[in-house]
């Protein structure tokens, strides 16, 4: 990993990310905080994909433990992407860990995510209104994104890319008084609700 390359990859996704969602020269930061987290949370899958799918080291269904709703929706949850959202060293939650603010519940939030996949209330930010909900962002934002990070990382590096620009945005934000925790707890409620879903399904 060259830290010099995942920090002028973060700047560049901020830049693209507040620039597409700036309207009359304002922005709403839930709503950015979301889409940039549902952008990290779809690379922790991504990661996991490229390095053991795409790769050909195991098969869907060996990484994965697929869940299909009663509209045929794929929901894929998985320790490996788990340990890429929550777990040590650059994980999404590590890496907002630096922000030095009390950390939401991570274990309600995946909890939450877990019981509401093929739900109404699926991929929508809890207690806080946002433009769009997570699927649509994740759809609309995510090849124009991908497509900007991936010059400035290695091999199953999206998510640390992806990650260090959220926590970058949030930082950026609470210095203009939006509140930091209340941020990081929009931030992993739409990383891990964007890491189990279908991309093409959306």
């Amino acid at each position: 990993m060259d830290p010099n390359q995942i920090s002028k990859g973060s700047d560049a996704l901020i830049q693209r990310l507040v620039s597409a969602m700036t309207v009359n020269g304002q922005i709403h930061a839930e709503s950015v905080v979301s889409a940039m987290g549902c952008l990290a949370g779809y690379a922790c899958q991504a990661d996991v994909r490229s390095e053991f799918i795409v790769s050909g080291a195991a098969s869907e269904n060996d990484v994965f433990d697929v869940f299909s709703d009663k509209n045929g929706r794929h929901y894929y949850f998985g320790e490996l992407t788990d340990r890429l959202l929550i777990g040590d060293g650059y994980s999404i939650l590590a890496m907002l860990g630096t922000l030095k603010t009390a950390m939401p519940d991570i274990e309600d939030i995946m909890r939450f995510v877990s019981s509401s996949a093929g739900s109404e209330s699926f991929g929508k930010v809890r207690s806080c209104a946002v433009g769009e909900d997570m699927c649509s962002y994740l759809k609309n934002l995510w090849q124009p994104m991908c497509a900007l990070a991936i010059p400035y990382c290695e091999k199953s590096e999206l998510h640390i890319v992806f990650g260090a620009a959220l926590t970058k945005l949030i930082l950026t934000l609470s210095k203009q008084g939006v509140d930091t925790k209340g941020a990081v707890r929009i931030a992993m409620e739409s990383a891990v609700s964007m890491s189990r879903v279908d991309i093409g399904e959306i």
